[in-house]
């Protein structure tokens, strides 16, 4: 049999009053966690916004050196239709402006875009004959260029062909006045080790203050040191205007001068310059090899490095002459 037990209450001792069970009451959020949450939300998203601008600009970068290794497997494919590489008449002729290199391949496949072209297949054939027109092309065109991309030009190109080591281009696959092939290159200085293309800014078309991607005329010639002070000579902004073109302006460039030069010019009769390679890129320029590779150079790289990559042959090793009859 269980016992039941009970308990009787405890008398309160006089003098202390009854205290009632109270509720819990959050208390409000007051200013100062207000201002650490509006702070931490904002680093948030900045950051978040960093690092989508970093994975687009990587991404147009990548499209960039994309289009270097399609104009390569397009030299190839010139080679082997040709003979040679496009050849690059002697610059500030009478005669009239001839077709850049880009434009030359064009007319000899007769395709609109150099896209397109397999490495595994023939060459194409330009059947009809019709030659190339400006237009815009976004195999000619680096995304990370936002100028060159908003088609302020007719037919804006980023991408320009190696002259050589000097003002007047020479020694280089695309030397003024002479004509070389792939096993010439690979026999001199190496394939491996020779420029054919890269990159650089287009003007600055008057919207913008980066005089870096515009030029000077001075009188000529250019001196190997780089341009000559000249506060007076007029500023052009229309670099890179054209991919049709041939000449400083548009579609040549040196090894003469550092990858991102803050100043370039152009001899008043075309003939020389200082024109280097430039891109938008944080990690430097992209240049398209003679073997069809692709490489990143950064702007302080040291520049008998830099000046290396330009020439393919020794200055006492003499030049083909160009093919003239194929050059329009």
């Amino acid at each position: 049999m269980r016992t039941r037990i009970s308990y009787a209450p405890v008398a309160r001792p006089p003098g202390i009053p009854h205290r009632s069970r109270s509720r819990f009451r959050p208390r409000g959020i007051g200013p100062g966690e207000v201002l650490v949450v509006v702070a931490v939300l904002g680093i948030v998203a900045l950051l978040l916004m960093l690092g989508l601008t970093r994975s687009r600009e990587v991404a147009r970068s990548a499209s960039c050196a994309r289009n270097l290794r399609q104009i390569g497997i397009a030299l190839g494919l010139y080679e082997q239709a040709t003979g040679r590489l496009p050849a690059v008449p002697p610059l500030g002729q009478a005669e009239g402006p001839a077709r850049g290199p880009l434009a030359s391949m064009l007319d000899q496949f007769g395709v609109p875009d150099l896209g397109g072209l397999d490495p595994q297949a023939a060459p194409p054939s330009n059947d009809s004959g019709e030659r190339s027109v400006e237009a815009y092309l976004p195999g000619f065109v680096c995304p990370s260029d936002p100028i060159a991309t908003s088609r302020a030009f007719p037919a804006p190109v980023n991408y320009r062909a190696n002259t050589g080591t000097r003002t007047d281009g020479r020694l280089g696959p695309f030397a003024p006045g002479a004509s070389a092939s792939i096993a010439e290159v690979e026999a001199g200085h190496g394939a491996s080790y020779t420029a054919a293309f890269s990159e650089r800014l287009v003007g600055s078309a008057g919207s913008s203050s980066e005089r870096s991607r515009d030029y000077q005329v001075v009188p000529g010639p250019i001196p190997e040191g780089g341009c000559p002070e000249a506060p007076d000579a007029p500023i052009r902004t229309d670099a890179g205007r054209s991919w049709l073109e041939l000449g400083w302006r548009s579609t040549l460039y040196s090894h003469a001068a550092p990858p991102g030069a803050r100043r370039s010019c152009i001899s008043r009769d075309g003939r020389s310059a200082s024109m280097g390679a430039s891109s938008g890129h944080v990690e430097g320029v992209h240049v398209l090899m003679m073997d069809g590779s692709v490489r990143t150079y950064t702007t302080s790289v040291a520049f008998p490095v830099w000046t290396a990559l330009g020439s393919y042959r020794d200055a006492t090793t003499a030049a083909t002459a160009p093919d003239l009859s194929r050059v329009d």
